[in-house]
């Protein structure tokens, strides 16, 4: 449920600067926020994948967890990261 809250919240948040070229930094913070948060609990969920391989519902949690995670990640590259 918290997941779910976050990636509401943010896609809020990404939608409000979609027509600007960067986010502000709030918008970065949060983001990165839940990309933390979504790693953190990966952890957990490969814990439960190797406990029951067949387990679909874990893979799929996993699965949902690190694919949200990525594409957060190229959001924020995309838009938050300074060009160095």
């Amino acid at each position: 449920m918290r997941a779910a809250l976050i990636a509401l919240m943010l896609t809020f948040a990404t939608q409000a600067g979609a027509d600007e070229k960067s986010y502000k930094p709030k918008d970065c913070e949060d983001i990165s926020g839940a990309i933390d948060f979504l790693l953190s609990i990966t952890p957990e969920k490969w814990d439960d994948l190797k406990k029951q391989p067949e387990n679909e519902k874990a893979a799929l949690e996993l699965s949902w967890a690190m694919d949200l995670a990525a594409n957060y990640t190229t959001i924020y590259t995309a838009f938050c990261e300074d060009d160095k």
